[in-house]
């Protein structure tokens, strides 16, 4: 058994398939998942497991190059953008799009871990980084 860090066994081997430049989305749960998506899905009430615990567990495994939010968290859920600001850190580039994008450029995504978060625009797709 793992000492530490995720338990979860799709999401380790998932995060184990990513290379460089791979992208993850880690959603509400409101977010439409697509019919034939790599889908982990989390969700076991309203609110939990929470949006930024899960992207904080991601965050301390995984090398993120830069992730996007949908632009409209500003209007939304300011609070919550400036918690995944906190949560990212300074290094990590944070660029927005539109949700109607951000949703179609999702359908690309190698891997979606849905949560229970019901915050409006609590989504990030995450692009892999390299640890070299």
């Amino acid at each position: 058994m793992k000492k530490r860090g995720i338990l979860n066994p799709a999401i380790c081997s998932l995060l184990a398939e990513l290379g460089h430049l791979d992208e993850l989305l880690i959603v509400d749960a409101g977010y439409p998942l697509p019919p034939d998506g790599h889908v982990i899905d989390l969700t076991l009430t309203p609110g939990i497991p929470r949006f930024l615990d899960v992207l904080k567990a991601i965050a301390d495994e995984l090398v993120i190059e830069a992730v996007t939010v949908p632009s409209e968290i500003h209007d939304y859920s300011p609070e919550m953008y400036q918690q995944i600001l906190n949560v990212l850190g300074s290094d990590i580039d944070v660029d927005e799009e539109p949700h109607h994008e951000f949703k179609e450029k999702g359908l690309e995504a190698k891997g979606i871990i849905r949560t229970g978060e019901f915050t409006p625009y609590a989504s990030t797709r995450v692009l892999c980084g390299s640890p070299f």
